[in-house]
């Protein structure tokens, strides 16, 4: 579930429930590469990241992922929560209204890419879903819902997790 902040930045929350326990979790900033050329020059952050692993917590160094990370659990888990702010993944929207802007999100934690992602965007700034990597229907509208709370038509595979947010930018 992912949130957009004033600034571009998105407030999100990942459950991760895998169907065995496994004793550590990458975790990898968004691949901006989907959303093509106008997210080339961006590199995607994740900051003041909580994570829990079976409702224990887990120490994210930094509490923050830049590149690919790999975090050993105290104790085997198959459920995960992480709570974060995601920057740099937003770009303005051109040509478009004045405000518009996109945003890559794909999920934090990479696990096997065979799994499969719920995604859902929520706020009354949110527009449209797109969803690049999708089979049969790459770049259109993989919108399901109503504003505010819209998400990806089905599940995705995680290895094809990833989605274009149209909103608008707030008013300074």
């Amino acid at each position: 579930m992912a949130s957009p902040l004033r600034d571009g930045s998105f407030d999100v929350a990942e459950l991760v429930i895998l169907p065995s326990q496994v004793s550590s979790v990458r975790l990898a900033p968004p691949k901006l590469a989907p959303g093509g050329k106008p997210f080339g020059g961006l590199k995607p952050v994740a900051s003041e990241v909580q994570m829990s692993a079976d409702n224990q917590p887990v120490i994210v160094p930094k509490g923050q992922v830049d590149s690919r990370l790999e975090i050993a659990l105290v104790e085997p888990a198959n459920r995960m929560e992480l709570r974060y702010q995601l920057h740099d993944v937003t770009v303005r929207s051109i040509p478009s209204r004045a405000g518009r802007a996109l945003a890559v999100i794909s999920p934090l934690a990479a696990a096997d890419p065979s799994l499969h992602v719920v995604m859902m965007v929520s706020g009354g700034t949110v527009r449209n879903i797109q969803c690049p990597m999708r089979r049969g229907i790459s770049g259109q509208t993989c919108t399901a819902g109503r504003v505010p709370h819209l998400r990806a038509k089905g599940e995705l595979p995680l290895s094809r997790a990833v989605i274009i947010v149209q909103f608008d930018l707030p008013r300074t």
